[in-house]
């Protein structure tokens, strides 16, 4: 009876063995032709159960596998999608979102710009706004996100994704109003909520968070990850502006700098006119025409030295009157002085 029973039991064990053998890669022993030949025809029964027969049911496959997160197999059914039905905007920009989810945001751009003047546009911006926030361009970020939130204004993920991009970007009072209308429009939606609970850690609302995420029910590792998220952003904002303004102080050093050696070439051209205006009065002083008037001989010295005061003060280096006829000399360069040029001055003395 034992010795029955251990039989029926090694049998038993045996065929569940082999019924689970199949093709193994870097295991011990090689798999049998057999083996080898069923696992075959599985794949093929597989691939011909994961290829529906109508467009509209591949098409609603290949976007259930991304949003299961299967971007790579989603590339390769989306190739056998055109080859079957071609090219069209609704599998092109699922081709675009794959091309961007498995790390090829310059190709992925590029096939979203194909579609900006189509049916996809809103799509199209969407996606080349996340580009933009993978590469750190926050600003081009939220350019190209409010393009896709003017064309689809109740797509709450594009609203999330602009107030993400916002805070980002340092402006969290302009992403205050789009997460939150994302938060209304999908209060089930953890992606937006986790970005709501970032803008309001970020925004100095911590009691607010923990309330909004203990009623999502969000797990610790989640609540840890939007903590650190929050943190690296606060950070980053800082630096951003900090650098912000060194660069414009630096650009106004450079500016005063630029300045000065203007200013003190000015003040040396000032200098030199006023050298030469100086020496040209010298000269007309010394050497320059001279007015001679003339007095009546039967005047009294009284009056003659009145006269004198009267009329002008004779410069120092004026010779003395002569005592037959007193001549009172006045140099033209003893009027007062004008803005006119050296040369006007010159002119006017010389027609003196």
């Amino acid at each position: 009876m034992a010795g029955s029973l251990i039989a029926v039991l090694c049998t038993v064990t045996l065929a569940t063995l082999a019924g689970c053998g199949g093709p193994r890669i870097g295991g011990y022993g090689a798999p049998s032709a057999a083996a080898l030949m069923q696992a075959q025809q599985n794949d093929e029964e597989k691939a011909r159960a994961a290829k529906p027969d109508t467009r509209e049911l591949y098409l609603s496959m290949i976007r259930q596998m991304q949003e299961q997160g299967s971007y790579f197999a989603s590339l390769a059914h989306i190739d056998q999608f055109r080859i079957q039905y071609g090219a069209s905007p609704d599998i092109d920009i699922l081709r675009a979102d794959a091309l961007r989810e498995t790390g090829q945001p310059d190709a992925a751009e590029q096939a979203y710009r194909t579609l900006l003047a189509g049916n996809e546009a809103a799509a199209a911006w969407h996606g080349i706004g996340l580009v933009a926030a993978q590469r750190k361009d926050y600003a081009g970020a939220v350019q190209a996100l409010r393009e896709a939130v003017a064309r689809a204004p109740t797509q709450a993920f594009y609203l999330s994704d602009l107030g993400f991009a916002l805070l980002n970007n340092g402006d969290a009072g302009a992403a205050r109003v789009p997460l939150a209308q994302a938060a209304e429009l999908r209060p089930d939606s953890r992606k937006v909520l986790s970005n709501l609970a970032v803008y309001l850690v970020v925004t100095g609302e911590r009691s607010r968070a923990d309330e909004m995420m203990t009623r999502a029910k969000m797990p610790q590792t989640t609540r840890e990850a939007i903590d650190k998220l929050a943190t690296d952003i606060s950070a980053q904002v800082k630096a951003r502006r900090a650098a912000a303004s060194a660069a414009a102080a630096r650009a106004a050093a450079q500016a005063a700098a630029s300045i000065a050696p203007q200013a003190s070439s000015v003040a040396s051209t000032a200098q030199g006119r006023a050298g030469s205006d100086g020496a040209a009065f010298g000269a007309i002083g010394a050497g320059g025409p001279v007015v001679v008037r003339l007095t009546s001989g039967s005047e009294s010295g009284v009056r003659q030295t009145q006269t004198q005061t009267q009329t002008q003060v004779r410069p120092a280096f004026a010779p003395a009157p002569g005592t037959a006829a007193d001549a009172k000399l006045a140099r033209a360069g003893d009027a007062a002085r004008s803005d006119m040029p050296t040369s006007l001055l010159d002119r006017f003395g010389q027609s003196q």
